[in-house]
């Protein structure tokens, strides 16, 4: 199903979500883990794929605006690991699993840049100009250095509800 998680109503076995939650902000955390709680049946699993931002950085990075928050994603808002997981307890689910990549994501991005590069002119054929490409550049390397560099990551987090986690 490919709607708004705000407006779900169904049950489900299983709830996927691959990079959305970065876009959602930090103020719509709690609403975004409640709606996973509600639409998640008895015994069901929601897996996660999310960008996070190393916990020694959170702090700081919250209180500002990065190049992708300014240019790319307004409003966006990585969690940490640790912020992460506090969101989830607090809306009554447990994180059984999570699981990292992001080296090989890095790798993922200097693809995307190859690619991106092989493609511009048919880019530039449909009114792209040269500030986009060269934000497009930008963005590309900037976020394969930081997985590279390990100040952000990228995991899948398995979560259930809190009374159907097995000890």
């Amino acid at each position: 199903v490919l709607r708004d998680y705000r407006h779900e109503e169904g049950q489900y076995d299983k709830i996927v979500s691959i990079e959305m939650f970065e876009a959602v902000g930090e103020e719509h955390w709690p609403t975004y883990f409640d709606m996973i709680r509600k639409c998640l049946k008895p015994g069901g699993k929601a897996v996660l794929q999310i960008i996070t931002i190393d916990d020694d950085r959170f702090e700081t990075y919250r209180r500002g605006a990065d190049f992708i928050q300014r240019y790319i994603f307004p409003g966006g808002m990585l969690p940490s690991p640790t912020a992460l997981s506090a969101a989830v307890s607090k809306a009554g689910l447990d994180l059984r699993h999570s699981e990292f990549f992001g080296k090989s994501y890095a790798r993922t991005l200097a693809e995307w840049q190859r690619s991106f590069q092989h493609a511009w002119d048919g880019i530039a054929k449909q009114g792209f100009d040269m500030r986009f490409k060269r934000m497009w550049e930008y963005y590309l390397a900037y976020c394969e250095t930081g997985f590279d560099q390990g100040s952000i990551d990228v995991g899948l987090f398995v979560i259930e509800h809190r009374e159907n986690a097995s000890v």
